[in-house]
């Protein structure tokens, strides 16, 4: 069984187009988990439009990206979980693609290409990752300039039940579980675009484009999550 964990806040724009490309690709005993943030506008009257058993939604009282997927993570019953965003659209063959690379490397974390778009899906970048480098980069490098994109990830439950909960201030989802499963398990890279990650006014992401966040608060944010990885 393979469970697909999405946070959605205010998606009601783009949440449809995401929908139809990941539904399709689920089993019958997969699930989508959605947690929802609080969101004002139609994003759960779409979601549950599609009447789809599969899909499983949750409304998340700890706000904030983070504990959002946090939330969709604790409700996921699967062996295999994957990070959606609630804006990006995912090419065919995604989950099944992943799912294989998993197994028959023997990993437990795995992290795929993608290609970058604008909000109107036009492709700024073919790959996000131009070589097989995110792999080859040290946790301490990646601490200083992270590589991981949560949306583009995939790990077994060991995974999921080792790293939860979250650090009580954790704001990025991605960067604790990839830093933890570097320290603690075996990470695979597939070098295959298999969704395009939208890039448009209100993402919220730490990775894929320019931050918006002060140098200050990425430094001590990092360091924050240092801390942690050293007790855990």
């Amino acid at each position: 069984m393979r469970s697909v964990c999405m946070a959605t806040y205010n998606g009601e724009k783009y949440i449809r187009e995401q929908l139809d490309s990941v539904l399709p690709q689920l089993r019958d005993d997969d699930e989508l988990v959605v947690s929802d943030d609080a969101s004002t506008d139609s994003t759960l009257t779409i979601v549950k439009s599609y009447n789809d058993p599969r899909i499983k939604v949750f409304h998340n009282t700890d706000h904030g990206v983070a504990h959002n997927f946090e939330n969709a993570m604790r409700h996921a019953s699967g062996d295999i979980i994957f990070f959606a965003d609630q804006d990006d659209v995912w090419l065919p063959g995604k989950l099944d693609k992943m799912e294989k690379f998993l197994k028959d490397g023997g990993y437990d974390t795995v992290l795929c290409n993608c290609s970058r778009t604008d909000a109107d899906l036009n492709i700024v970048k073919e790959r996000h990752y131009d070589k097989d480098w995110p792999m080859k980069k040290s946790l301490l490098r990646n601490l200083v300039n992270n590589c991981w994109l949560g949306s583009c990830m995939a790990f077994t439950r060991k995974v999921k039940e080792a790293c939860m909960p979250f650090p009580p201030k954790a704001v990025a989802h991605d960067l604790w579980v990839s830093y933890y499963s570097q320290k603690h398990f075996r990470c695979g890279y597939l070098d295959e675009v298999l969704q395009l990650y939208r890039r448009h006014e209100g993402t919220v992401s730490f990775t894929g484009g320019k931050s918006r966040n002060s140098l200050y608060f990425r430094v001590s944010y990092r360091l924050y999550l240092a801390w942690h990885l050293l007790w855990a």
